[in-house]
């Protein structure tokens, strides 16, 4: 109901009703008086975001906030905290700072300030902190699917539309009995080329729609010389041969190391691996082991190089799994083949 209506005849009511208003909501509260840079009043929700008791006395000094914002943000703050004499409110809008929380997280508020008081030369200010790091969340989704649309939408029209005509005028000319037998053999070859390319271009798109873990492909300066050794790691001695010579064959002047065993490994890497480096391929299923218990030891390491899974699972169960490791880059679907090496390795 509206306040005129509580106890109109009464100023105390009014007040203890805007106290408990002020103390009760679900927002962080506070009057800051900028002349002294102190805040004079706040609720027990903005105590919890400065990381402060409830019993905390006041006033407290501005440099409390400066604790715990983030340090990009300080300017922002500042600016909401010290308005013109001439603004009596700052924009409608507020400003979007970065806080740390009491789970040691960083989260994201929109601060709104408004001049409530000129009396006796003091300059208060009303702030009101709104939580919004879920529809920060929400909007930052928003973005990488809009962006992954963009790029599909990209790759189906440029890359596949491209590949698809050339193959429909290689029919067409072979259709011709006046070509010759060398122009049909260079068409057919082009033919298969093509086939290579929709081939990979429709591995993009898989990839793309299952694993989008950063939202690309491989890092756009993934370059060959960006590794210093190839690390493959699988108990499955014909793979291994396969996979090590297509390495090989795409890039002869990188160094491999091969593995049948998680432990050996692992002591390869904590000996070896001093920079961080190394392209690991992994298998995650091990008769005695596992890749998983290959990536939780390894995420302990001080130093830690590039994963990609390669397995033969295609369960997304094993893909979700996957992104829960900060290491691993991506997930591809057994067999390697020497796109995908192209792919990893000359992006």
């Amino acid at each position: 109901m509206p306040l005129t209506t509580i106890s109109s005849n009464n100023t105390f009511d009014k007040l203890h009703f805007l106290e408990e208003f002020f103390l009760q909501t679900h927002d962080a509260v506070f009057v800051y008086d900028s002349a002294i840079q102190q805040f004079v009043c706040c609720n027990q929700l903005m105590l919890k975001i400065l990381k402060l008791p409830t019993d905390t006395e006041l006033p407290l000094s501005v440099s409390v906030f400066n604790q715990v914002i983030h340090e990009d943000d300080r300017q922002l703050l500042e600016k909401s905290l010290s308005l013109p004499e001439e603004q009596m409110a700052t924009d409608p809008e507020g400003v979007n700072i970065r806080i740390l929380s009491s789970r040691d997280e960083i989260r994201f508020y929109n601060l709104r300030t408004k001049r409530i008081s000129k009396e006796h030369q003091k300059k208060l200010l009303l702030g009101i902190l709104y939580d919004i790091t879920d529809k920060f969340w929400y909007e930052q989704q928003q973005k990488k699917s809009d962006k992954t649309l963009r790029e599909l939408s990209f790759i189906t029209s440029h890359e596949l539309r491209h590949e698809y005509a050339k193959i429909q005028s290689i029919i067409q000319l072979l259709d011709n009995r006046f070509i010759t037998e060398e122009e049909r053999r260079d068409l057919i070859t082009g033919a298969r080329q093509s086939i290579q390319v929709i081939n990979s271009t429709i591995f993009k798109i898989n990839h793309k729609l299952s694993f989008n873990q950063s939202d690309a492909f491989f890092k756009s300066d993934s370059r060959l010389y960006n590794y210093s050794r190839i690390v493959i790691i699988d108990d499955d001695d014909l793979t291994n041969i396969i996979n090590q010579r297509l390495i090989s064959n795409m890039a002869p002047d990188i160094e491999i190391s091969v593995f049948t065993n998680v432990i050996d490994a692992l002591r390869f890497l904590e000996d070896n691996d001093l920079k961080g480096d190394f392209l690991i391929l992994l298998d995650v299923n091990f008769p005695h082991s596992s890749g998983w218990e290959f990536l939780d030891k390894y995420k302990r390491f001080l130093v830690q190089s590039s994963v990609v899974v390669l397995s033969s699972s295609i369960d997304t169960g094993d893909r979700k799994k996957a992104r829960k490791y900060e290491t691993v880059v991506d997930y591809i679907t057994k067999p390697l083949s020497l796109e995908l090496v192209k792919e990893m390795l000359h992006q």
